[in-house]
């Protein structure tokens, strides 16, 4: 279900680009992973987002569904039946010990688990023998308009899928209402199919994260043109920041899902590899229109410094004119005011007022002069 954007203030919108400003590049805990390397152990890269691990396993075929949550034996794995899909979804990535419980329960290569344990990971696929390892990100902006960026993966197996996340959220919500109430084909599709609709979901958030940018780069156009400031093109490279973001993460993710389609279909049937290709034409779309609001914040760019260049010429406009007209003006203060003996008007008795009505001659007919030439 789609939610509803509603437009934000300027003012609160940058605001909001402000505070959220140094958010928007990634720790690369350069310095862990390389102690991680000295002492050839695994670890868990990244920052730990919740306190406590949760697992939650679906355990399903067309007919029955059995779901079982908070637990941390996984030797089920091994007496699994094949008339039964298994969706295990484990939230919190900090656990080493678990991460490797797991995977020895289904025999994960040691680098899988570095590589799931590793929240900086590039999105990727890799292909063994049993299974199929993904890794995405996902981005979506929260209420504040922080960009929020989550690392997932996942393991495709025969019978079973597993899906890592640092946190809980509702990205999959919709698909575990499905499997409950045995709605569309998730049940009645194998483990394939059950991993492009946990894609289709992830790729969701990238559609409603650039609406939103859409919204917020229309809102800050307007802003730009009635009023530029030092805080709107704060906030413009801030929005640049995230599209750039995005785009990173996008470019990956649809070279992930062709190297899916262009393998020998040993995990993804041919059934369902159509599935797949129109996941990865929906990731092409979101790369087009991420592009686009790309361009749209570079045009914003030239727009802010243009507007800053036309207020500048007119404010010189201005002052030129005032200094254009009280040039002549001083001159005939000056002329009267010189200390000489023998200048006739001195003796005028309305002499001063003879003197302030030619000023005023000359400044009404020097704006009637510019307004002829339009430069008023």
């Amino acid at each position: 279900m789609m939610k509803r954007f509603k437009i934000v203030r300027p003012d609160k919108l940058i605001m909001t680009g402000l505070k959220t400003l140094g958010s928007q590049t990634m720790d690369l805990y350069s310095e862990e992973k390389s102690r991680a390397k000295e002492k050839g152990e695994i670890t868990f890269i990244g920052k730990q987002k919740i306190e406590e691990v949760k697992t939650q396993l679906y355990r399903y075929n067309n007919n029955e569904i059995e779901i079982k949550s908070d637990f941390e034996d996984f030797d089920f794995f091994n007496k699994a039946s094949k008339k039964h899909i298994h969706w295990l979804n484990i939230h919190g990535l900090h656990n080493v010990d678990l991460i490797e419980k797991l995977g020895k329960a289904i025999s994960l290569d040691r680098i899988t688990i570095r590589q799931a344990l590793d929240t900086t990971l590039r999105p990727k696929v890799e292909e063994y023998d049993n299974y199929i390892f993904f890794s995405v990100k996902s981005i979506l902006k929260n209420a504040e308009g922080e960009l929020i960026i989550e690392q997932l993966s996942f393991v495709l197996g025969g019978n079973y899928v597993i899906s890592l996340q640092e946190e809980p959220a509702d990205h999959f919500d919709h698909i575990r209402n499905k499997i409950v109430e045995n709605l569309g084909l998730v049940r009645r599709r194998g483990t394939d199919f059950l991993l492009h609709q946990l894609l289709d979901a992830v790729l969701d958030n990238y559609f409603q994260t650039i609406e939103v940018l859409n919204k917020e780069t229309s809102v800050l156009e307007k802003v730009i043109l009635t009023n530029p400031s030092q805080e709107s093109l704060i906030l413009l490279e801030q929005m640049k920041g995230s599209t750039e973001m995005i785009k990173k993460s996008l470019s990956p993710f649809k070279d992930s899902l062709k190297a899916i389609l262009n393998r020998p279909k040993t995990f993804i049937k041919e059934e369902n590899s159509r599935y797949f290709q129109d996941l990865m034409n929906n990731c092409s779309s979101a790369i087009e229109e991420i592009e686009s609001t790309a361009k749209s914040l570079d045009s914003l760019t030239n727009i802010y410094f243009s507007s800053l260049s036309q207020k500048m010429n007119e404010t010189m406009k201005v002052l030129t004119t005032v200094a254009t007209i009280f040039i002549p003006l001083t001159f005939i203060a000056g002329i009267y005011g010189m200390n000489f003996k023998n200048m006739p008007e001195l003796e005028y008795p309305n002499g001063y007022f003879i003197a302030l009505g030619g000023m005023a001659i000359v400044f009404v007919g020097m704006l009637i002069y510019f307004k002829k030439k339009k430069w008023l």
